[in-house]
């Protein structure tokens, strides 16, 4: 049996190693192809302000070869975590949920989950509302979360957001609250981190529970709740920050509540080491495709073959199977996974999310209001992906894709819909929001004249926003 182990480990770490000596060997070919074939090797500047007047290369193939595409996102997890990931998933034993949970809060108010689609199904369970009750919900939002209202007997309800705070309105809550709402969840969208403070006020005067999701902007480990909040949700999957491939932490501020949490998830079967090990697999499969080489062959390949290579992506980084949603999310997570986000955390430098900020402003400066970013006056951000507002979306998406910009339209993000009795609460300005957004990559791996010269795509192909 010992041997056994001992021989899956050296294939499973033989896998790994060899994935990343190919991701590094592509990485060197696409750098020597850039050089050589599309265009000359810039010198790194720091954040240059481009002349207006410059103009922007013939794009196609016009006698040059096909532009090598910038992926819309590289996944923030690095070789050697792949490998410890994998090691955890062969040697028994460890788990670390307690001390990720110590790290988070000292008082026992944190409770480390599958993810945070889980954890808020605990929470659900936990709070053993009425059938029917209303959970009001930022009208942008992942089709998961509704899931998860609904799998509970309860209706989830749309508040409206606005496009450059992307938080409800006080006046909007006042409106949709009835005798039946009883919880509020507010997302923090794109990497922005909103001031919901007058809104959670607000809301617990009501008698609501207060939720705030922060699965798309965490930037550091917090050592407080937030501001007038019941319960904050903070995740790790696979396209997040700190990513561990799965994870999530609520940080809770009812003891009794953390505990009712807690005793329901005992319950629950362990995630399976074996599935662990497979999503390591597939993940790290698609780090590897994540170079620009690899990324603009696995596009035109998928797109010679007449699949729609933007469809196939969604599909890959989707977390649950819809025919098995409640049985897979309803399993407490497995000790190679608390292992890998123990690392994760301990690890992380703020530094990086710091950086990432400041080419965000470079970019939306040199963009200016005529073509804002959603969420511009939210009181921080750290986009992963940088959410363009512009008029003309599909022109715009056309334009940087064959140009080598990887863009993308909706991402994962849908409208929650308004109950059919409630008309009134139909979310017009979200739905609005979410058509006129195009993702545009911009990570710390892309040189600053590469995102100077996707800012001149943009400045020559889109159209503003109609009353922005």
């Amino acid at each position: 049996m010992h041997a056994n182990k001992i021989t899956e480990l050296n294939i499973t770490c033989q896998f790994f190693l060899s994935s990343a000596v190919v991701f590094e060997k592509l990485e060197i070919v696409a750098a020597l192809g850039k050089t050589s074939l599309y265009f000359p090797k810039r010198k790194q500047r720091a954040m240059p302000k481009p002349s207006p007047t410059r103009q922007l290369p013939q794009a196609g193939n016009g006698g040059r070869r096909r532009r090598l595409l910038w992926p819309r996102k590289r996944l923030d997890i690095s070789w050697s975590d792949f490998c410890y990931g994998g090691f955890r998933c062969l040697w028994p034993g460890g788990g670390r949920s307690k001390r990720i949970e110590s790290l988070w809060t000292s008082n026992g108010r944190a409770l480390v989950c599958l993810s945070v689609r889980t954890g808020f199904d605990l929470l659900l369970q936990a709070l053993r509302l009425p059938k029917g009750s209303e959970v009001l919900m930022s009208a942008l939002n992942v089709p998961g979360m509704m899931r998860v209202v609904e799998e509970n007997g309860l209706r989830p309800v749309p508040l409206d957001v606005d496009g450059d705070s992307l938080r409800p309105t006080i006046q909007a809550l006042r409106q949709a609250i009835t005798p039946q709402t009883r919880v509020l969840v507010t997302a923090h969208l794109f990497g922005a981190r909103l001031d919901l403070a007058a809104l959670n006020a607000q809301a617990r005067q009501s008698g609501l529970l207060v939720v705030e999701d922060r699965a798309q902007a965490f930037d550091d480990v917090p050592f407080a709740m937030p501001s007038k909040c019941d319960v904050a949700m903070h995740s790790f999957g696979a396209i997040k920050t700190a990513s561990a491939l799965g994870g999530a932490v609520l940080t809770l501020r009812d003891a009794g509540l953390a505990e009712r949490m807690r005793a329901i998830q005992r319950r629950y079967i362990k995630q399976p080491r074996r599935r662990y090990l497979l999503r390591l697999a597939k993940y790290s499969a698609l780090k590897a495709l994540g170079g620009r080489l690899p990324f603009s062959a696995l596009a035109h390949a998928l797109t010679s073959a007449g699949v729609d290579y933007d469809a196939w992506l969604k599909k890959q980084a989707r977390g649950f199977d819809e025919a098995r949603f409640l049985r897979q999310l309803r399993q407490s997570p497995c000790a190679p996974l608390t292992d890998l986000l123990a690392r994760r955390l301990r690890r992380f430098s703020p530094g990086r999310a710091n950086n990432q900020r400041r080419r965000e402003l470079w970019l939306a400066t040199r963009l200016g209001a005529k073509f804002p970013a959603a969420g511009r006056d939210a009181e921080r951000h750290a986009f992963d992906l940088f959410p363009l507002r512009v008029g003309n979306p599909k022109r715009t998406l056309a334009a940087l894709r064959r140009h080598g910009f990887d863009a993308c339209t909706h991402g994962s993000m849908t409208t929650v819909r308004a109950p059919q009795n409630r008309p009134d609460l139909e979310p017009a300005r979200a739905q609005r929001l979410l058509d006129e957004i195009v993702f545009l990559p911009l990570y710390l791996e892309m040189p600053q004249s590469e995102v100077e010269r996707m800012s001149l795509v943009i400045c020559e192909n889109a159209e503003p926003v109609v009353n922005g």
